[in-house]
C-alpha cells in the first residue's frame, strides 16, 4: 500500500534515498537521512515542551530548514501545524492564535517584539538556536499513529473580506498534492531540484515544492524570499530544474534587463498561476523553459486544474486533476455550458484530498460547500475541449454601465506598457452609478510618464469600456507575502489622488 501520511512517506524515502540531498538552503545541505534525524530530534524537543498528539502549534517563521524540520517533527508527533503569515501582527495575530486554539507558538527572533505584545499571552518557543538545542535528543523517534484523514494543518486565508478562515488540511491532502506534482503536473523525477522562494507558511511551497520533492526522491532548493535581483543567481547556485511562481513574479523577471546568469540556466519547468498570456511564450523563449499553468486555492490543497507539461495551452489554467471534478456554475447553481461565464466549483472524487472545512466556522463552511461542490469565488469558463480559463475573483469584477470588466484582463494589457512595472485595476464608485475603472501602477520613470499617452495606449489595446478613467502612480503596490496584490487596501483609498481622464479633458477617439 502506498504511504498516505507524511511520516510514512518520509520513512519510505529515507530507505530509498538515505544519502541523497533532500534540502539545500544557502550553503547548507541536508540529506534525506539527516532531515529525518532532525525531524526526530524536533519531535522529542516538542515533547519536552509538553506538546502532544492533537495539539495545535502555530509557526511564525521565515523560510529556513528549521521551519521544515519543525513541520516534519509535528507530523511525526501527530500535532497540528498552524503556519502564520509573517506580515500579520497585533489583533489579527491574536485572533488567529485564539481562533485556531493554538497552545504553542514557535517564532523567529525578529518577531519577538510582536510576540511580547500578544494579548492574551501564549506559550512560546524562540527558534533562533533550535537546531543547536535539539542535538541532545535521540536521532530515533517512534511516530504517532496518524491516519490519512488526520489533521496536518490549519492554514488561514488572507481574509480580504472579513476575518481570516482556517482551512483544515489532512495528511493525505499533502501526500496527494505531492503525488500529483510528481505524476501529472511537473513529472518530477529524483534527478530534479525544486526551487522555491515562496513562503513556507503558504500551501504552495509546502505541498508542491516540499511534498513534490519528498514523494519523488528529489531535492528542495529553498530561498529565504523572492528577490528579482538574486533569482537567477540562486537558480544557478543550486542548479535548480523547476521553480514555482505566483502573482507578478513572471512579469517582474521578464521586465528586468537580461543578465549572464539567466542564459543557459538549468530550469526546464516553471509551475504556478496567473501567468500573463501576453508574455507567456516570450518568457519561455527568453529563459528556455516551459510554463505549466495551473489553478487552485488553499481549500483544494493548492491545485485542482493544470495544463499537462507536454500540452500547454496559453491563457488556460488547464484541465481537472484526476482526484477532482471541476465545473462552472451559474448563479442558480446549475451547470454552465462551454464558453459560458460562471463560478468555478470543485468536488473531490477521492477522500481527504481537499479541505474538510473551515476550523470552528460551520456557517462559512456551509456557504462554501454546497451539494458537495466547493464554490471558489472565482469567475471563469471552460471550452469545448474541457480546458478551463480564469477571468477574475468574483469580488474583483468591475461593473461599468452594464458591462462586466475583468480586472485581470485590464492588468495584463496595462502591464505590457513599456513604462509600467506592474499594475492593479479596481472599480471605484461612479457618479452615474456602478463603477469607473481605476488603475494603480508602478512605473520605471515617473518623469517620462505621460498620462494621455498612456490612455491612448489603452485605447489601442482594449475595449472602450475597459479604458481607465483614473490613474494613480505608487512607489509600490500593497502585497501579501505571496506577491498577491491586496486590492482591498486599494479599494479603501477610493479615487484618492488619482489623475482623472475626464477632468483632464482627454476624449476617447474611438469606441469599440
Amino acid at each position: 500500500m502506498n504511504a498516505q501520511t507524511i511520516p510514512a512517506v518520509l520513512e519510505k524515502q529515507i530507505t530509498a534515498f538515505k544519502d541523497k540531498p533532500f534540502l539545500l538552503y544557502k550553503k547548507e545541505s541536508f540529506t534525506y537521512e539527516e532531515a529525518n534525524q532532525h525531524a526526530n530530534q524536533m519531535a522529542h524537543y516538542l515533547q519536552s515542551h509538553g506538546i502532544k498528539q492533537g495539539d495545535h502549534v502555530a509557526l511564525l517563521m521565515n523560510n529556513s530548514p528549521t521551519f521544515i524540520f519543525t513541520w516534519l517533527g509535528l507530523a511525526k508527533l501527530g500535532a497540528v501545524m498552524v503556519p502564520i503569515n509573517t506580515f500579520i501582527k497585533g489583533e489579527s495575530l491574536s485572533y488567529i492564535l485564539s481562533q485556531s486554539e493554538s497552545q504553542f507558538l514557535f517564532y523567529d527572533w525578529e518577531y519577538e517584539e510582536i510576540v511580547l505584545e500578544l494579548d492574551p499571552p501564549i506559550s512560546t518557543i524562540q527558534t533562533d538556536h533550535t537546531l543547536e538545542n535539539i542535538t541532545a535528543f535521540s536521532l530515533d523517534f517512534q511516530s504517532a499513529e496518524v491516519r490519512p484523514e488526520s489533521l496536518m494543518s490549519i492554514i488561514y486565508t488572507s481574509g480580504t473580506t472579513g476575518l481570516p478562515k482556517g482551512v483544515q488540511l489532512s495528511h493525505y491532502s499533502y501526500v496527494n498534492t505531492g503525488n500529483q506534482t510528481r505524476d501529472r503536473m511537473l513529472l518530477v523525477t529524483e534527478e530534479d531540484i525544486l526551487y522555491t522562494c515562496l513562503p513556507l507558511f503558504h500551501c504552495n511551497a509546502q505541498q508542491i515544492t516540499v511534498m513534490g520533492a519528498l514523494v519523488s526522491g528529489a531535492t528542495i532548493a529553498l530561498s529565504p524570499r523572492f528577490s528579482a535581483s538574486r533569482f537567477w543567481e540562486e537558480i544557478q547556485f543550486h542548479q535548480a530544474t523547476v521553480f514555482n511562481y505566483i502573482g507578478s513574479i513572471l512579469t517582474v523577471l521578464n521586465k528586468r534587463e537580461p543578465c549572464d546568469r539567466e542564459k543557459n540556466n538549468s530550469v526546464t519547468r516553471a509551475f504556478g498561476g496567473a501567468a500573463p498570456k501576453e508574455i507567456w511564450r516570450e518568457f519561455e523563449d527568453r529563459f528556455g523553459l516551459t510554463i505549466i499553468e495551473g489553478y487552485g486555492l488553499t481549500e483544494v490543497a493548492t491545485v485542482c486544474l493544470c495544463n499537462h507539461p507536454d500540452k500547454t495551452r496559453v491563457g488556460s489554467i488547464g484541465v481537472p486533476l484526476e482526484h477532482v471534478d471541476v465545473t462552472v456554475l451559474r448563479n442558480d447553481g446549475t451547470h454552465a455550458k462551454p464558453n459560458e461565464l460562471g463560478e468555478i466549483a470543485v468536488r473531490s472524487k477521492v477522500e481527504h484530498t481537499i479541505f474538510s472545512g473551515y476550523y470552528k466556522k460551520p456557517e462559512a463552511t456551509s456557504k462554501a460547500l454546497k451539494n458537495g461542490w466547493f464554490y471558489s469565488g472565482d469567475r471563469g469558463y471552460y471550452d469545448e475541449e474541457g480546458f478551463f480559463y480564469f477571468l477574475d475573483r468574483m469580488k474583483d469584477s468591475i461593473r461599468y454601465r452594464g458591462e462586466n470588466i475583468s480586472s485581470y484582463e485590464v492588468e495584463q494589457i496595462v502591464n505590457k506598457h513599456p513604462l509600467v512595472k506592474e499594475s492593479a485595476a479596481i472599480g471605484v464608485p461612479s457618479e452615474l452609478g456602478e463603477d469607473d475603472v481605476k488603475v494603480i501602477i508602478t512605473v520605471k520613470d515617473v518623469s517620462t510618464f505621460d498620462y494621455e499617452a498612456f490612455i491612448r495606449y489603452c485605447e489601442e489595446k482594449m475595449a472602450y469600456f475597459m479604458i481607465p478613467r483614473y490613474v494613480e502612480i505608487k512607489k509600490k503596490l500593497p502585497k501579501t507575502a505571496t506577491e498577491r496584490v491586496q486590492k482591498f487596501e486599494l479599494r479603501k483609498e477610493g479615487i484618492g489622488e488619482s489623475w482623472d481622464r475626464v477632468k483632464a479633458g482627454v476624449v476617447l477617439s474611438k469606441r469599440k
